[in-house]
């Protein structure tokens, strides 16, 4: 087995595993948040005060859930950077790749996925530092240690980091994984 074939494999696979872990994240986040409208706006209104007055539906209101509806959304974002970058579509600046030669749009691949690996590298390092910082920080209502919601951070960029490896290793063998470029309009102001 060669190097491109273990980068693509493990790209393929972290892409695969991010994608089904964005979905239980975000049915977890739009439960805890149907739950929180029912509990707040609805068990406690007062149509359902007057129907019921002798229960006290504010127990069922806890202070918790928007905090971690609020870390869920982040490590929802965190792990779809890392999806919408192996897909390329992320937002890009195409102009220099669309009017380059064809001999220079494999150079240009090369050289844009090493600015995003050395991104990326530093990412990590910064990342890293953040989880140094943070191990002592303790989420108010959950109680939950902080490091675990700032590795959003760390992980989505070594995820990120793969698969920009991956893509160097593809354009300098020669199987090219551009962004998808619609041709441009001669109706544009860019022509």
């Amino acid at each position: 087995m060669n190097l491109k074939d273990i980068f693509g494999k493990t790209s393929e696979t972290i892409n695969k595993y991010s994608k089904m872990l964005i979905i239980i994240l975000f049915a977890v986040a739009f439960l805890a948040t149907v739950y929180q409208v029912i509990s707040r706006f609805i068990l406690q209104s007062s149509f359902v005060q007057n129907i019921f007055p002798m229960v006290d539906f504010s127990i069922f209101n806890f202070s918790w859930i928007e905090e971690l509806i609020r870390y869920l959304f982040i490590w929802i974002v965190f792990l779809g950077i890392g999806v919408v970058y192996k897909s390329k579509e992320h937002a890009q600046v195409e102009l220099l790749h669309h009017y380059s030669p064809e001999k220079w749009k494999n150079r240009i691949s090369l050289f844009i996925e090493i600015v995003n690996s050395a991104v990326f590298v530093f990412l990590i390092m910064y990342g890293w530092s953040i989880l140094k910082f943070t191990s002592q920080q303790i989420s108010p209502s959950m109680g939950l240690n902080m490091t675990l919601i700032y590795s959003a951070v760390l992980v989505s960029s070594i995820i990120c980091l793969i698969h920009a490896i991956e893509s160097v290793i593809n354009i300098t063998i020669g199987k090219r994984k551009t962004a998808k470029v619609d041709p441009i309009n001669e109706n544009s102001s860019v022509g």
